[in-house]
């Protein structure tokens, strides 16, 4: 099985905002790790115009307030390079997204421009809301999470600065589905990259059955999962438990870990109003994990 790197591009997008800037640090160790180039987007929307206003014809020169949130996405780049550091080589390219007219929301912007980066990586901070914050008022990650097609890594600001700038244990849960699969390739391309072991976590959900069989399903899936993850120097795990929430199971598994691990797996896909109000398992580690988790489709 194939382990060829997949990753071209990493792309981090900024504002002013500390979930942003941890998003922007451990980008700049994914692109470092995986040595890509990483670019730094910022969304400048319009404000809305006034009737008599053409926005087509809004230029920094004629337009003050335009002007002023150019000023504005310089700050933001500015602080997004100081939180990121000197060390990383070549440096960052920089990247102003403007809407033509009206507002749209920022997270419809990146994810176009993210479809037209092949191989691309969007690596983007996001606050720990409420199961009713997010369902009720949504949020920047979960929208985009939900329409991008690459992978995605959600990074929380409450994540101390070592955690996120280095890498000590790769995290792979494993479902034997095919989005596990490409998860699992990521995963080995982190991991070889880093000089991390990967641990693989499988749950059998429920209580244990009376006759267990000769070979468990958790062998089945860890096997293949090994096919996708290819050579990994620093070691592979198998690690498989019973629970009934799985998504919590990884969650609080990983928080206990003290190496610096990042979580790596799949997301079925599922709409983002059918996951509200079934769950899903990427989703409830997204919202209870505390170390960067990246899910792909």
């Amino acid at each position: 099985m194939t382990t060829a790197a997949s990753i071209t591009l990493v792309i981090a997008p900024v504002d002013d905002s500390p979930a942003a800037r941890a998003g922007a640090r451990h980008a700049a160790l994914l692109a470092q790790l995986l040595r890509v180039p990483l670019q730094l987007v910022h969304v400048m929307p319009l404000a809305p115009a006034e009737l008599s206003d053409v926005p087509a014809n809004r230029t920094s020169e004629e337009d003050r307030d335009r002007s002023q949130r150019h000023m504005a996405a310089r700050d933001v780049f500015a602080s997004a390079r100081q939180a990121i550091g000197p060390t990383l080589a070549p440096p960052p390219e920089e990247i102003m997204l403007e809407d033509a007219g009206f507002v749209r929301h920022p997270a419809r912007i990146i994810i176009d421009h993210a479809h037209r980066q092949p191989g691309c990586l969007l690596v983007i901070g996001a606050r720990h809301l409420s199961e009713v914050g997010k369902f009720m008022a949504g949020s920047f990650s979960d929208a985009v999470i939900h329409e991008a097609r690459c992978p995605v890594t959600l990074v929380h600001p409450e994540v101390d600065h070592e955690t996120i700038q280095r890498i000590g244990r790769v995290l792979l849960p494993v479902d034997g589905s095919r989005h596990g699969e490409r998860a699992a390739r990521l995963a080995g391309e982190l991991a070889r990259s880093a000089g991390a072991p990967v641990e693989m976590l499988f749950c059998h959900p429920g209580e244990p059955p009376p006759h267990s069989p000769g070979v468990s399903e958790s062998a089945e899936i860890f096997s293949q999962a090994r096919q996708h993850l290819g050579n990994i120097p620093a070691g592979i795990a198998e690690r498989a438990f019973r629970c009934n929430d799985y998504g919590e199971a990884i969650a609080d598994y990983a928080d206990r870990q003290r190496d610096n691990p990042v979580i790596v797996m799949g997301r079925r896909g599922q709409g983002a109003w059918r996951e509200k109000l079934l769950g899903s398992v990427s989703h409830r580690v997204i919202s209870l994990a505390h170390c960067p988790v990246t899910v792909t489709v």
